[in-house]
């Protein structure tokens, strides 16, 4: 089989990376050793990780085979409701969430059920309601099979997360990306997570860093209600958590004095609209990660909006880089700009 190496450490990171661009081959089994794993892999590609990863080929055990959504419901659809079905679903915890076509309403209950068998973890199967709405970018669901909960407790990289998957947003994909910023936060930083949510960013940081502070701003009284059980459960004593909007907080802890080290921007739809405020609260050297959506050949963009807020504010902009943080659709990137100031 064709295989990915990587150090034990970094193994969670490379299988997130995988999964999120259906790379991983489950053919076959992980092979392990005490200080490396081998991912089997579907091809060769540019690994962008910071560490080590090196492909070879290597004897791996097969799977028995599995069976996928499509496959479990073949004996309970038409070809024409078939080809309606969208077998793709996210895992939350014990939750699965997926997309139920109006075509597809009627068989909706036998979709959960089989759903479930394939998947032992899950307990409840909701269904999309709409899109995210709001300011808060929750999304309503409907429960369709199992237990009729929106809470569930998600594990990501060692932190227990209490989640409500529809009065708080939470995306178990960005736990990757989640890592690789940690991976950079140096001893004694003092580091502001703005849309903090139920607090994956700083109950990880806190976690696995050595920074001095953690601050949390959170707009979402739901959310921030969960992330202070959050910073409780996970035993987070340098974690600060502030609610309400940070148009209104951070000229508030700027008139207070503090300054960060590094600051989180996890909302690409309108992180933009917040660059202003939050390099009034930077210092030269503070580590700005802005994210936002775009095409591949307009990433330059980010890049220009980024620099004319730093300048605006009398700083320059040192040195930045641009990561690919995921693809929600063909064209468009969800992309970091790992800005610092000079």
């Amino acid at each position: 089989m064709l295989g990915l190496k990587v150090s034990i450490t970094n193994a969670q990171a490379t299988k997130q990376y995988l999964m999120d661009h259906d790379l991983l081959d489950k053919r076959y089994r992980l092979v392990r050793s005490a200080e490396s794993i081998i991912f089997p892999v579907t091809r060769e590609f540019t690994p962008p990780f910071e560490f080590e990863a090196d492909f070879l080929q290597a004897e791996g055990a097969e799977r028995e085979p599995t069976m996928c959504l499509r496959d479990a419901l073949k004996n309970d659809l038409t070809i024409d409701e078939q080809d309606e079905l969208r077998a793709a679903y996210d895992i939350v915890g014990s939750i699965a969430i997926i997309e139920i076509p109006e075509p597809l309403v009627p068989k909706e209950g036998v979709i959960a059920e089989r759903l479930m068998g394939i998947n032992k973890s899950v307990k409840t199967v909701l269904k999309k309601v709409g899109g995210h709405e709001g300011v808060y970018r929750t999304q309503r669901m409907a429960c369709i099979g199992g237990e009729d909960t929106r809470e569930t407790i998600v594990i990501e990289n060692g932190a227990k997360l209490k989640v409500n998957v529809e009065t708080a947003y939470y995306s178990v994909r960005m736990a990757t990306e989640r890592k690789r910023i940690w991976l950079q936060v140096k001893p004694g930083e003092r580091v502001l997570c703005l849309f903090s949510g139920v607090g994956p960013y700083p109950v990880t940081f806190s976690m696995h860093t050595e920074a001095a502070e953690l601050v949390g701003i959170e707009i979402n009284p739901a959310a921030h209600q969960l992330a202070l059980e959050n910073i409780a459960k996970n035993r987070c004593t340098n974690v600060r958590l502030l609610c309400g909007d940070a148009h209104e907080i951070i000229p508030k802890l700027v008139a207070s004095g503090e300054q960060f080290d590094r600051i989180t921007m996890p909302l690409p739809h309108t992180a933009h609209e917040f660059l202003d405020d939050v390099v009034s609260i930077s210092r030269p050297g503070t580590t700005i990660h802005f994210y936002t959506f775009l095409e591949e050949d307009a990433f330059n963009k980010s890049i220009v909006v980024v620099r004319e807020a730093i300048e605006r504010a009398g700083h320059s902009l040192a040195k930045y880089d641009v990561v690919r943080v995921g693809q929600p659709s063909p064209r468009m990137w969800r992309i970091c700009v790992d800005a610092t100031l000079g």
